[in-house]
């Protein structure tokens, strides 16, 4: 009933009645991060003497908001006087956490009249030993963070960066093999869950502009570069991802997705990049990283495709496509085991009855294939809405400016 547990000081415990454990023993839940346990303590203290009498009714409320916010599978018990421990099914990580941040909140902002974050005790529980589970405590601050829909200072992958290695690796130029000069801006863009408005990853989004004219190409314009030019672009992404990627790790920080292209990582020579860029250990990616191929069409071959998302796999935490609004081109996924499937709002056109017909055709087409479906690149938040009436599970606003121009804007 043991699960390995990585050594720290900041370990706690808390003992867990039979039935609870055995649940959970039997299950993936605490591996995937999807176990926390929140505390009322805060309210036990300003009950003081009186808390025999109140607890009860304590009690009731915060199961009032568990089944408010839990779906009927999840998991949820009391497991003393002032702590409750939730299991979600579908939520892990970030988003589960997120999950027990919201029930927290509203139970303390009912009964206190305020939700002190330094008063929050979440807990998540990252393993079981002797009949106790083990847990390491959660910062709400991280969480109020990741609920920003835009990258900031304050972003949670930031919190360990250092600007100045960040501002080394963005811009990078470059001359393309028919001799056009181009400017690579790397920035950052959050991934939000709709179902728990949360940033459960970050994507890197490289931004190139035509120096001679000023104007940006487009993603699909990119995929017209010679196999060399677009390989040099994987490559500065991978060194810019580098930054950032200690900072994706383990369950209390979003997950890093990492566009390149098929055609670069189809190749050993790809492949070789991906693991030998420095900061990009295979620790590191398996840790926390997911790639995301950005070139896949109708036309890309299924067998190859299969092979090559296999590979990667291995080599990170999970493979993600980006596919045009082409319901052929989701044919050739069905059997790829994909963590997501991203359709980008620049291939959206026309009408907005056209545009929300194929974000609609979309969720319905793309449904089962993986467990994320991604609408990015959202021109404002309006669209997030639309995003969830279409079934999709993650949307992402597009990022205008690299972070160092919005701060000096």
């Amino acid at each position: 009933m043991s699960q390995h547990l990585p050594p720290s000081d900041a370990n706690e415990r808390v003992a867990l009645p039979g039935p609870v454990l055995q649940r959970l023993s039997g299950s993936d839940l605490v591996a995937r991060g999807s176990v926390n346990v929140i505390s009322v303590k805060a309210i036990k203290s300003w009950a003081g003497e009186w808390w025999s009498d109140k607890r009860n009714d304590v009690w009731t409320y915060v199961e009032r908001k568990l089944a408010e916010h839990l779906d009927r599978q999840d998991m949820r018990a009391r497991i003393s006087d002032s702590e409750f421990l939730i299991a979600t099914h579908n939520d892990q990580g970030l988003a589960a956490q997120a999950t027990s941040v919201k029930i927290l909140e509203d139970v303390l902002t009912h009964l206190l009249g305020v939700a002190d974050p330094s008063e929050m005790g979440i807990r998540s529980v990252i393993g079981l030993e002797g009949g106790e589970a083990v847990c390491k405590r959660i910062d709400p601050a991280v969480i109020l963070a990741a609920r920003a829909r835009r990258d900031s200072v304050r972003s949670p992958v930031r919190f360990t960066v250092d600007p100045a290695d960040e501002s080394r690796r963005t811009p990078v130029a470059f001359t393309t093999a028919a001799g056009a000069a181009l400017r690579v801006d790397f920035t950052l863009e959050h991934v939000v869950s709709l179902r728990r408005n949360i940033t459960t990853a970050v994507r890197i989004e490289p931004m190139v502009t035509h120096l001679a004219s000023g104007r940006q190409a487009s993603a699909r314009a990119l995929t017209k570069l010679s196999d060399r030019d677009v390989a040099f672009i994987d490559e500065s992404t991978l060194k810019y991802a580098a930054v950032f990627a200690r900072s994706a790790q383990g369950h209390t920080t979003p997950e890093l997705i990492l566009p390149a292209s098929f055609r670069t990582l189809g190749t050993q020579r790809g492949r070789d990049l991906l693991t030998g860029t420095a900061g990009l250990s295979l620790a590191l990616l398996r840790g926390g990283v997911m790639i995301e191929l950005v070139d896949v069409t109708r036309g890309t071959p299924a067998g190859r495709l299969l092979e090559v998302v296999g590979l990667l796999r291995a080599l990170t935490r999970g493979v993600i496509a980006r596919v045009p609004p082409d319901k052929e081109a989701l044919r050739v996924l069905r059997d790829a085991r994909l963590a997501g499937l991203a359709l980008d709002a620049s291939d959206l056109s026309g009408e907005a009855a056209k545009i929300a017909m194929d974000m609609m055709a979309f969720g319905r087409d793309a449904r089962g294939l993986a467990p994320m479906t991604i609408l990015q690149g959202l021109p404002q938040d309006g669209f997030f809405a639309a995003a969830e009436q279409a079934g999709l599970t993650h949307a992402a606003l597009r990022a205008n400016y690299p972070l160092g121009k919005q701060a000096a804007a």
